[in-house]
């Protein structure tokens, strides 16, 4: 279930499907049929970063909530017959799939991993009036298009027990459920420490040894955010010109045997003890959110699904501790302080890097900059691919 924030490429895909498409007004459907009855919580605030952590969310959120879930999922074993059909870049995992199923055994859940063509294929059904998909995700650039035309139902998550503070990054009928983030891994066999900034690696010592995938565009955008798009152009110029950075569409091979041992990229999912990662200034670190489509034929189950993947204790501790989940996201950082105390593995080095990052002001895509965000990995991938 790995997601990322998405390239140029990517909402190049978008725009090209939905020309000739519906309207928002088409997709949307009008207002969500999707409501709760949550008794509403005050939340422990503690912001870190843009986000805020509300540290008594399993006290005084989740009794409400899993009280929800048990009422959605009556509704779902009705809806199409049971099934509940998730596309994402990635198709679910069997284990996936087993966790879910051990709490709403009656629920049939089909999955498809379409990548870059995520977003056509949900178009696509929509237009034919084929079966789609129920659940829908993504952060708030990679799926702009998509929000724009009407596929997120406007569910009224704080109405389901959410914390009204989780819900304004994005609109409100973004569900946050992880972070993902722009990290630069490192093997600590070829090199023991890198650099906190992006200029630095224009030492000369850095020669050959940094590569980024020319889809990752984004890597540099927070940078650019922070800095003007000008000086983040002139520096992704002079990494490529020096030699200090390649253009490799595969930087997990080069990495893991040292070849080229710095990769600009995103959190980690390599099992290589010798591999690490580590926040950098201006880094971006953002929400992912998941929500239930507009053409959804099962709500209740997209909505079920959301909110346990999201924030039940028990899944979210397995995918803290457990490495068959080592390759889900990052919980979403709102959640209390001890829930990333627990982590292991791969999930500790990718959660520990992120939350860094965001405590010492990582640069955060909101609704309000999502239209910025998106102009700036525009510039960047210009500069990285001509």
């Amino acid at each position: 279930m790995k997601r990322t924030l998405g390239a140029v490429a990517i909402t190049a895909v978008f725009a090209l499907a939905l020309t000739g498409c519906n309207t928002s007004t088409d997709a949307g459907g009008g207002d969500s049929a999707l409501e709760g009855d949550a008794a509403s919580a005050t939340c422990d605030a503690v912001e870190v970063g843009a986000i805020t952590r509300c540290e008594n969310f399993y006290d005084e959120y989740w009794p409400e909530i899993d009280k929800q879930l048990d009422a959605l999922y009556e509704e779902a074993k009705k809806a199409d017959g049971g099934t509940l059909v998730i596309w994402d870049w990635y198709e679910l995992s069997p284990d996936v799939i087993e966790q879910f199923n051990k709490r709403f055994p009656d629920i049939k859940v089909e999955t498809r991993g379409l990548t870059y063509n995520l977003s056509s294929a949900i178009i696509s059904a929509k237009a034919t009036g084929s079966r789609n998909t129920d659940v829908v995700s993504g952060s708030i650039t990679s799926m702009a298009a998509m929000y724009d035309e009407g596929f997120w139902e406007k569910v009224d998550w704080e109405s389901f027990g959410v914390p009204k503070e989780f819900l304004t990054i994005g609109a409100p009928e973004l569900m946050p459920d992880s972070i993902n983030g722009t990290l630069i891994q490192y093997n600590t066999d070829k090199v023991t420490a890198v650099p906190e900034t992006l200029d630095r690696l224009l030492a000369p010592e850095y020669k050959d040894k940094v590569s980024v995938a020319g889809y990752n565009a984004v890597v540099f955008a927070g940078y650019g955010m922070a800095e003007g798009e000008d000086k983040m152009v002139s520096l992704i110029d002079e990494l490529l010109s020096s030699g200090n950075l390649k253009l490799l569409e595969d930087q997990g091979a080069p990495l893991s045997s040292g070849d080229v041992p710095i990769a600009l990229n995103q959190t980690l999912f390599n099992p290589n003890p010798a591999l690490q990662v580590s926040p950098f200034e201006h880094a971006g670190v953002w929400a992912q959110f998941s929500g239930v489509n507009s053409d959804a034929k099962n709500k209740p189950g997209a909505a079920l699904w959301t909110l346990w993947n999201a924030f039940d204790p028990d899944w979210i501790s397995l995918r803290m501790t457990d490495e068959r989940f080592a390759s889900t996201q990052v919980p979403f950082a709102g959640l209390p302080a001890a829930t990333f105390a627990e982590s292991t593995g791969l999930m500790k080095t990718n959660s520990d890097a992120l939350l860094l990052g965001l405590e010492n002001g990582a640069e955060t895509e909101t609704q309000a900059t999502r239209d910025d965000w998106q102009a700036m990995i525009n510039a960047a991938d210009k500069a990285l691919n001509g």
